[in-house]
């Protein structure tokens, strides 16, 4: 006896629907409608032993491929075998129809020229593309989903419906997009397609929102995202909430007395949807989260570093801070916090060195680099991972064992990091004496830039606020800027 089929999950959804939608027949007969090598037609029939079928494909050549399959597994007697387009071969009625392993347009077409020869069979459909077209498609041509199935193979993800005749009906934007789920999403699978699908969203409008023309699809992907987020049950989300979130990463109290962070602008209780996260408050981030719909900006450094006697557009920050109150967009700030943090902006810098076992406190750390390191090597991977030009102080054949850091202007604490052990330092500014003293003492320098070290923790930031909304449920999408100020 032949070993049974083992399908895939893509082709057991489709199976499982369509034994559903014959289940209460005696003696079903479903057409496989392009059924290309036949394996889903052979496991109905094994599965159900008084189901016929129709076995139908355009091209002959995948036709034949059935046909062997059915031979081997004694079936043949059990299967009409046609080659045809669409539902041409459909010349009397059946129970079930599958269509899959197509496009959207491809389905709908089909349907649209065979409908006369549908009747009430059940139509078990999946699109590989363009899913809510395929719903509002159907459900003007008059046809209903009963239920739909979600799965994953092979890396990707799969809808599959059971379509029933019913009243012809136009649905909105957003049936088409949430199906089954506009009630909310119900199940783990259910779930995951449509973290994936917010996932889609995403990184579409992260990579539109710094062109000039964002375009109608930018708008259609903001409101994507705030159906999808309600079909996932999450909860709205506050100014006052992501500031929380912010602490929670970098905490506040870590800040140096001189600095300036938390929430900096904006109203603490204004209903948040989208962040962008962001080295520097500039007009280029400002125009991003415009083009984003962002409620809410993110920086690593804040705005009014200095006191302030008037907010007009006659300087860089003023004007900024215009923009925002023209935008309703909120400003929060996590600075020398986000230095000191664990996981924060100097072990963001030394995880992109290769650096291991960090240690240190503040905004300094220390760690061993692999064996056979040459500052010449070390500055070779800086300039790679940093994406920008290194300044070496120091000979390039110099061995290096112990990288020492401080992102940013951090050149006067190299003698913290010698303390540490380290041999050689990375920061993105030094001064032209501090230099000096650094390669008198036996120190080797890379001057990296400031925003090139620090910039790597934007992305980290991000994440780790997505991560934490999430956990919480909050309705909102944290973006991260890809802009760079200075054009490299």
């Amino acid at each position: 006896m032949a070993e049974p089929i083992a399908l895939d999950a893509r082709l057991m959804a489709i199976a499982e629907l369509a034994m559903q939608a014959v289940e209460e027949k005696a003696h079903p007969c479903v057409a496989d409608v392009g059924c290309d090598h036949g394996y889903l037609t052979a496991y109905l029939l094994e599965t159900c032993p008084q189901m016929t079928a129709l076995a139908c494909d355009v091209s002959a050549p995948s036709l034949g491929k059935a046909r062997r399959l059915m031979a081997k597994r004694g079936l043949t007697e059990r299967v009409r075998f046609a080659v045809a387009d669409g539902l041409a071969a459909i010349d009397a009625p059946v129970d079930a129809i599958v269509l899959a392993g197509m496009g959207a347009e491809t389905i709908l077409s089909i349907v649209r020229a065979g409908c006369d020869r549908i009747g009430q069979a059940a139509l078990i459909v999946q699109a590989n593309t363009d899913l809510p077209l395929l719903r509002a498609g159907l459900a003007q041509m008059g046809f209903a989903a009963g239920r739909e199935v979600y799965v994953q193979a092979a890396g990707r993800r799969y809808v599959t419906m059971c379509m029933r005749a019913a009243q012809p009906r136009t649905l909105t934007a957003r049936e088409a997009l949430l199906g089954a789920a506009a009630q909310g999403a119900q199940d783990a699978q259910q779930r995951a397609y449509f973290a994936w699908q917010r996932d889609v969203r995403v990184r579409e409008m992260q990579q539109a929102a710094t062109r000039s023309r964002a375009g109608e699809r930018m708008a259609q992907n903001r409101q994507e995202l705030t159906w999808i987020s309600e079909a996932l049950g999450m909860k709205t989300c506050r100014v006052s909430d992501v500031r929380e979130l912010v602490g929670g990463i970098a905490p506040f109290e870590l800040a140096e007395e001189w600095d300036n962070v938390g929430l900096l602008f904006g109203h603490a209780q204004a209903e948040v949807t989208r962040v962008l996260v962001a080295l520097d408050l500039t007009q280029g981030v400002l125009d991003e989260a415009r083009a984003l719909g962002a409620q809410l900006i993110v920086t690593h450094h804040p705005i009014m570093f200095s006191a302030r006697k008037r907010v007009t557009d006659e300087d860089r920050e003023g004007r900024l801070m215009l923009g925002m109150a023209e935008a309703g967009i909120a400003h929060i700030a996590a600075h020398t916090n986000l230095d000191a943090a664990p996981g924060g902006v100097n072990d963001t810098l030394m995880a992109e060195m290769g650096a291991a076992n960090i240690e240190g406190e503040g905004c300094v750390r220390a760690g061993d680099l692999p064996e056979g390191t040459t500052l010449g090597a070390l500055a070779a991977l800086a300039e790679r991972r940093l994406r920008g030009p290194v300044r070496v102080y120091g000979a390039k054949d110099t061995p290096v064992h112990r990288l020492g850091c401080c992102s940013g202007a951090g050149g006067s604490e190299i003698a913290e990091a010698k303390a540490l052990g380290a041999d050689c330092f990375i920061t993105g500014e030094v001064r032209h004496h501090e230099a000096l003293g650094a390669v008198d003492g036996g120190m080797c320098v890379l001057e990296a830039g400031h925003f090139e070290t620090e910039n790597p923790v934007c992305e980290v930031l991000a994440q780790a606020l997505q991560k934490a909304a999430d956990a919480l449920q909050y309705k909102v999408t944290v973006f991260c800027s890809k802009g760079n100020p200075f054009g490299r």
